[in-house]
């Protein structure tokens, strides 16, 4: 509870300042997140080894790679998240998390087993080699589905099948809605059409 209130705060202030300025259509973020943050966002001492040329994926398979024997927050990039895949994916559900990312819910077309993709905030990603896509991507998503909720989880009208990249992450198992058996995200998303 504490670190959350800090973590409001601290927003707060570095929205005043206008270093965390909204994109159009948004308004100002909470907070950004922590845990493995410069993994998730490129901002890591290994985000230049991430190859960005992506490699064509299904859900389905990347949900049966082999997860690390152990994930910390003091683990850095693995192997395999130096791989930006992509994906053929019905979006399903959407909800913008505390941490600014769209948490966005993605399903195998075939069978409709799921796996998350991250949209992180490019406010919260300063110095990532990715920001300008995540910022495109980001501002596309508002412009077709508009702001997600920041309180549930919203069904995506239709659930459009589309074209997701995005580099591959493995994140803690904790409960998430559309978590992967083996807790694999594509975070950040650098591409969605």
């Amino acid at each position: 509870m504490r670190r959350s209130v800090l973590c409001f705060f601290a927003g707060l202030v570095l929205a005043a300042a206008g270093w965390m300025a909204p994109a159009p259509g948004e308004t100002a973020h909470t907070g950004c997140g922590a845990w493995r943050w410069g993994v998730k966002t490129l901002t890591d001492s290994g985000a230049g080894q991430v190859a960005l040329t992506p490699r064509q994926g299904q859900v389905d398979a990347l949900r049966a790679l082999p997860a690390p024997a152990t994930l910390s927050g003091a683990l850095g990039r693995t192997a395999a998240e130096r791989v930006t895949y992509t994906v053929r994916a019905r979006l399903v559900f959407v909800k913008e998390e505390a941490d600014s990312d769209f948490h966005v819910v993605i399903a195998d077309p075939r069978d409709g087993a799921t796996m998350i993709a991250e949209i992180p905030a490019p406010a919260c990603a300063q110095g990532s080699r990715v920001r300008a896509q995540m910022a495109r991507v980001r501002a596309a998503f508002i412009q077709r589905f508009g702001m997600p909720s920041t309180t549930h989880f919203a069904p995506i009208p239709g659930r459009p099948l589309a074209t997701v990249t995005g580099v591959l992450f493995f994140d803690e198992i904790h409960g998430q809605k559309g978590v992967a058996p083996n807790g694999v995200e594509l975070h950040p998303v650098i591409d969605l059409k």
